[in-house]
């Protein structure tokens, strides 16, 4: 039996944690002006759809917390006691980050709910058309769209360049809060033109409210699914241990491979457990190079910015 010692299990790369705090406090300074704007925009103009986004924004900024201030822990080296690392950290913090996002956007449909059933009793007086309050809730709105796509362009870019999983991830979160705020500018929007034409559209703004919690939600079990599978030692997937069995079959010397068994050790890093055959008249000499070899193309393989990080490989003769 073998087992390696990879890269995911040494001390963590400094200039990487660096490169991602660097990246990760840029991102956290724009969600703080943006959570700032939206909250104060809603609570000038009444919107509750713009304080829903701007709660979007505030997981944003937790999601910014969580990496600036636990990447040296997840990334910390196999121990005694951790002998597997630390990378599970990580994903039991996003797991109570999501349970928390779950709960605010449950919260918000709730209330959103309830003013919309009492508002269709008595409707509420519709916005005036020339409110500054209204026409600048809409501008931050707007704005929230231009800066949180730029910083998932951004953000991407410099997760790709670093291979750092957990900044693609944070990317994508901002992607969903630039799509969040675009309820928010339909509301804003609609409530600035239907007052212009003398129309009381009070509903948008409770309805867009329910649409911006629904899709907190929606980002919250996005980011639950792949925690729970972690946390329970799931499969890492069809496509990849097809991957892994195509390597090890193309492997020189490996008659088979069987007894197949993935799980992550934390986001983006899989360990890898399996059993070979070779032929039975081979010296254990020859048989481990055979599996050193088959390790070492295993470990090279990446899948969607999954990699293997840990190879455990059992010689069997044929």
């Amino acid at each position: 039996m073998m087992k390696n010692q990879p890269g995911y299990l040494s001390p963590p790369d400094q200039a990487l944690v660096r490169s991602i705090s660097r990246a990760t406090l840029v991102g956290m300074v724009i969600n703080l002006f943006l959570i700032s704007a939206k909250f104060l925009g809603g609570w000038w103009s009444g919107s509750r759809t713009l304080i829903a986004d701007g709660v979007h924004s505030l997981s944003d900024l937790a999601t910014d917390l969580v990496i600036l201030v636990g990447v040296r822990y997840w990334s910390a080296p196999a121990d005694d006691g951790h002998p597997y690392g630390h990378g599970k950290i990580e994903t039991m913090v996003i797991l109570a980050i999501s349970l928390t996002l779950a709960g605010v956007g449950l919260g918000l449909a709730y209330g959103a709910v309830k003013a919309l059933s009492l508002a269709l009793v008595k409707p509420p007086a519709g916005p005036a058309a020339s409110s500054p309050a209204i026409w600048t809730g809409l501008g931050v709105g707007l704005a929230s769209i231009i800066f949180k796509e730029w910083l998932y362009r951004w953000t991407m870019a410099r997760g790709a360049a670093l291979k750092s999983s957990v900044l693609l991830a944070n990317a994508w979160h901002h992607r969903t809060d630039a799509l969040s705020s675009i309820p928010t500018v339909i509301t804003l929007g609609g409530w600035a033109i239907g007052a212009h034409q003398g129309w009381n559209l009070w509903y948008l703004d409770p309805v867009g409210a329910v649409v911006v919690a629904m899709m907190i939600i929606a980002a919250a079990w996005d980011l639950a699914k792949p925690a729970l599978g972690t946390l329970l030692d799931a499969s890492a997937g069809r496509r990849l241990n097809a991957a892994i069995r195509e390597t090890v079959a193309a492997t020189p010397g490996v008659l088979s491979g069987h007894k197949l068994r993935t799980r992550f050790l934390g986001p983006g890093a899989v360990e890898v457990n399996l059993h070979i055959l070779v032929n039975g008249a081979l010296t254990v000499q020859e048989g481990h190079h055979i599996a050193a070899d088959a390790k070492y193309r295993l470990l090279a393989l990446t899948i969607q910015e999954i990699r293997i990080v840990d190879v455990l490989i059992h010689i069997e003769p044929g």
